[in-house]
């Protein structure tokens, strides 16, 4: 990893923490899920905000979420209110 690449896993890691609630009884897998689900819609063009708040929502489809973008051409905020 380049420290670009570092500095950005840093920033990810970050958000992720901060918006958790500490009631959360979160497993170290749901964890794991909620990272992979923030950086795939990262990835697909959404903002921090919009992404930690669509990976927490489990009701959405994160394929719908990538095809709005993608396939689409929906702008990220309009998917995020969209999908939320």
């Amino acid at each position: 990893m380049t420290p670009a690449d570092d500095h950005i896993a840093l920033e990810v890691g970050l958000a992720i923490l901060d918006t958790l609630d500490p009631n959360d009884e979160l497993t170290r897998e749901e964890l794991d899920v909620l990272a992979w689900r923030f950086e795939q819609l990262l990835d697909h063009g959404y903002g921090i905000e919009e992404a930690m708040e669509i990976a927490r929502a489990k009701h959405v489809d994160l394929e719908l979420a990538r095809s709005l973008t993608q396939k689409y051409g929906c702008s990220p905020e309009l998917a995020a209110r969209i999908l939320l």
